[in-house]
């Protein structure tokens, strides 16, 4: 929500909402959820909720950052939309949370630079990971192709970029993963 006034949300031709854990406090959490809500059901722009998630690093309180969660998980599967998670030193507590809630939309981890024995655990319980500019080789090698996503976050390039980069790691054309990454975006985000 932090965002919203900027040219950049303003012209967005899509775009993701959610209640980071960094920006949420006990005067603005309903504020926040209300705001996601009318955006998810009126903004035919929206293509996800998130980021949202939880994170041990940031000062939030961290019965606030569940409680953010939730409301985001909530919104997530009234509108049928996909859930972008910001997860640091959280994962086993967001994986036993989708064990317990049992969603019928995508858990996509963003910014996934984790260990090749995390990402087994994120796939082993259904999550998309999506890979920015800084990720771990032997995660991304070990990725099924279809829960393969990439992204720029806060780098400055293209997209397309950490794509080239990826597959060389991948050691398969950069085009043919540029086609894996799109039809999991179209799957995800755009075969509503």
């Amino acid at each position: 929500m932090k965002d919203k006034d900027s040219n950049d949300f303003i012209s967005a031709k899509h775009i993701s909402i959610g209640i980071h854990p960094w920006y949420v406090t006990t005067n603005d959490i309903d504020k926040q959820t209300e705001w996601i809500e009318k955006m998810a059901k009126n903004d035919k722009r929206v293509i996800a909720i998130g980021e949202c998630g939880t994170d041990k690093l940031c000062d939030t309180d961290m019965r606030l950052q569940t409680k953010a969660f939730y409301n985001c998980i909530t919104i997530s599967e009234t509108f049928d939309l996909p859930l972008i998670i910001h997860c640091v030193k959280t994962s086993n507590e967001i994986i036993r949370l989708k064990k317990s809630i049992k969603p019928k939309q995508a858990w996509i981890i963003h910014g996934f630079r984790g260990k090749p024995e995390q990402a087994l655990q994120y796939i082993s319980n259904g999550f998309y990971l999506s890979f920015g500019k800084l990720y771990n080789a032997e995660s991304i090698k070990i990725a099924p192709h279809d829960k393969l996503l990439f992204e720029t976050d806060e780098y400055t390039g293209n997209v397309a970029e950490i794509i080239t980069s990826a597959a060389e790691t991948l050691d398969i054309l950069s085009d043919k993963l540029l086609n894996i990454a799109s039809e999991n975006a179209k799957r995800l985000f755009f075969n509503r």
